[in-house]
């Protein structure tokens, strides 16, 4: 009786084993284009360094940098000259010159008045001079404070100053109590409590 043999697969087949294929990376031509890649890269990455070296750091810094200052910008602008001129007038010494017949048309009365009827200090200048028949007028300045006089009358040998006359124009009103002494170019006006008590005409008159 014949029996049939089984091989065992742990047992070693007969006759040897076959010949294994070679690994495609063990051949040289494989490993020369391996290498020959590794150089192309590594010469490009050197290039690529050397390349952005030659950039200013800065520039590239403020360049990548977002939130860097932005860049300065000059502008140029042409201003055409301008010239000032500034007039200075000097101002006028005070005199004590006797009072005289001179341009503001008056007889017998100079820039500060008459002779028995003038402003208060050298520096006051009037503003107003001007006689009737009965009085005579003046209206002088504070110094050089345009808009604050002050009112002079003689009459019958009487004087009167009065503060602070309004003035409207070549108009004045200068008020004593109750008492208005109204100026103008043509006349002095008198009232008293609101009632006019006397109109003189004037003769001779002057406003500044």
């Amino acid at each position: 009786m014949s029996y049939q043999h089984y091989s065992d697969p742990n047992y070693p087949p007969m006759g040897g084993q076959p010949p294994r294929k070679p690994s495609p990376w063990s051949s040289p031509v494989v490993l020369l284009a391996i290498f020959a890649g590794i150089i192309v890269l590594v010469g490009g990455v050197v290039a690529a360094v050397v390349y952005s070296g030659g950039d200013d750091p800065e520039n590239v810094a403020s360049s990548s940098d977002p939130s860097g200052p932005p860049p300065a910008v000059t502008h140029t602008e042409t201003v055409s000259p301008t010239t000032h001129t500034v007039t200075e007038t000097p101002a006028q010494v005070p005199t004590t010159q006797a009072p005289q017949t001179g341009p503001i048309g008056v007889a017998g009365a100079d820039r500060q008045g008459f002779s028995n009827l003038r402003c208060n200090a050298p520096e006051d200048p009037a503003v107003f001079i001007g006689y009737t028949e009965r009085s005579r007028v003046v209206i002088c300045q504070v110094g050089s404070t345009v808009g604050r006089n002050y009112y002079k009358g003689l009459a019958g040998g009487n004087t009167i100053e009065v503060g602070y006359p309004a003035r409207s124009g070549d108009s004045f009103v200068a008020t004593n109590g109750n008492v208005d002494y109204v100026v103008t170019r043509s006349a002095l006006t008198i009232r008293e409590n609101g009632s006019v008590i006397k109109v003189e005409p004037m003769i001779q008159s002057w406003v500044d």
